[in-house]
């Protein structure tokens, strides 16, 4: 009896997923544990498994089309077993035995040659750029174990696949290395002269990418954001000698205990986590025509990822002592560089903040993460000229902009908030 293939649930709030990638086709083969699509949620990108061994039957499932959670896509089908659209008392029977841990099916004799003489061993992030990019992995060289292509066999793959020599003597006639390649790509043809290069250039209109799979994510939601909560902004200088003067201390000690090193932003968020139980509002989210009051602090930290925005999140915050929370943002944002973060590691936030004051940015406002209540945005600390006991002085100072919905958030209970954040980071001892 064929493996029924479903939608699976990959978060507690998850109702529809969209098909984003499929990774086979009609009549592939494969073995159980291969990426066979990819599922796009409200919160992240995740790849799903082969449940069993055998060949990929009626894909029902069409890419970019919403559907519900435990919807047959696809089946797979064992060995011997024919290629019929099953029946809902199959299909009701195949969900139990995908249910059930089975013993490794055999397949046929010439698929199992197949499979097992392709030596086509890839990781989910290799084969991502490879077809993003239009490259046949039979092509690569895989150095990793037992000849498993990584990204960075990818990456060499792509290159070589672009030399400019080879460019040059394949695809630009009497051309002139890069230059004739990068023309090539922005004009979208090689130019065979002088003349015909210029009309090509004029003609392009730019290269169109279409968004990725995040992208459309984050561009849904914030677009939601900005439609359904009215954003109020409010903007603090902060003076930063305190916070600056503490991270030294902090990673003489931290380094005493094995922890990470404490950044700003980590500083910021245990300092945002100790206030913000003071400040429950803050902390809430828009539910419905009601506000929804957090009992913990779950803190989202707005991090950069090939492009995309994704928003790892420090669980129960407000717990948490320095040398933990330095602990945790590292092995968050380490998981985001290798892409191994799941979606409850993704979502759920209460609360969120976004530096880019490392990028050189003054002050910005942010877009709130729905359906939270409020997003701090921070801007880079500056040396600047303020006064002090009727002197001018230079002091390191920084903007902090909350972003607010003003359904569940008041302009004076905003105004208390960032007044606290002020002074918690003028003296973060203290808290500390």
């Amino acid at each position: 009896m064929p493996v029924e293939v479903i939608l699976p649930k990959v978060d507690m709030d998850m109702e529809t997923g969209t098909i984003e990638a499929w990774h086979v086709k009609e009549g592939d083969l494969v073995r159980q544990g291969d990426t066979i699509f990819e599922i796009g949620t409200n919160k992240a990108v995740m790849e799903v498994e082969a449940p069993a061994t055998g060949a990929i039957r009626n894909i029902t499932a069409e890419t970019g089309v919403p559907i519900s959670v435990g919807t047959p896509v696809a089946w797979i089908y064992l060995d011997g077993e024919a290629a019929t659209t099953p029946s809902e008392p199959a299909a009701a029977a195949a969900t139990v035995a995908a249910a059930t841990p089975l013993p490794q099916a055999p397949i046929a004799h010439a698929a199992a040659m197949s499979l097992a003489t392709s030596g086509l061993r890839a990781t989910p992030l290799a084969r991502r750029i490879a077809r993003q990019n239009a490259l046949d992995l039979k092509s690569v060289t895989g150095t990793g174990p037992r000849g498993r292509i990584g990204e960075k066999d990818v990456t060499a793959a792509l290159i070589l696949r672009s030399d400019p020599q080879d460019r040059v003597s394949k695809d630009v006639p009497g051309g002139s290395g890069a230059s004739a390649s990068i023309l090539r790509d922005a004009a979208g043809a090689a130019p065979q002269d002088e003349g015909s290069g210029k009309k090509s250039c004029r003609q392009s209109e730019g290269r169109l990418q279409p968004f990725s799979a995040i992208r459309r994510i984050v561009a849904s939601r914030l677009s939601e954001s900005m439609r359904t909560a009215p954003h109020f902004y409010l903007t603090s200088e902060i003076e930063m000698t305190a916070a600056r003067d503490l991270l030294g201390p902090l990673a003489k000690r931290h380094e005493r205990i094995g922890a990470p090193k404490p950044s700003l932003t980590v500083l910021i968020a245990r300092v945002a986590a100790r206030i913000l139980r003071d400040h429950p509002v803050i902390n809430a989210s828009a539910e419905g025509e009601a506000t929804r009051f957090h009992a913990r602090i779950d803190i989202g930290i707005a991090m950069e990822r090939d492009g995309d925005l994704v928003v790892p999140v420090l669980r129960d915050a407000g717990a948490m002592d320095m040398p933990a929370m330095a602990r945790e943002f590292a092995r968050l944002r380490d998981g985001m560089a290798k892409r191994t973060l799941t979606p409850v590691e993704l979502g759920g936030g209460t609360f969120t903040i976004s530096n880019l004051g490392m990028y050189g940015v003054d002050s910005f406002t942010a877009i709130i993460n729905p359906p939270q209540g409020a997003i701090l945005a921070v801007g880079r600390t500056i040396d600047k000229p303020v006064g002090r006991d009727g002197q001018i002085v230079l002091r390191p100072m920084a903007n902090f902009t909350l972003s607010s919905d003003h359904r569940i958030v008041d302009g004076v209970a905003a105004a208390r908030f960032m007044a606290d954040l002020r002074e918690a980071l003028e003296n973060p001892e203290v808290l500390l």
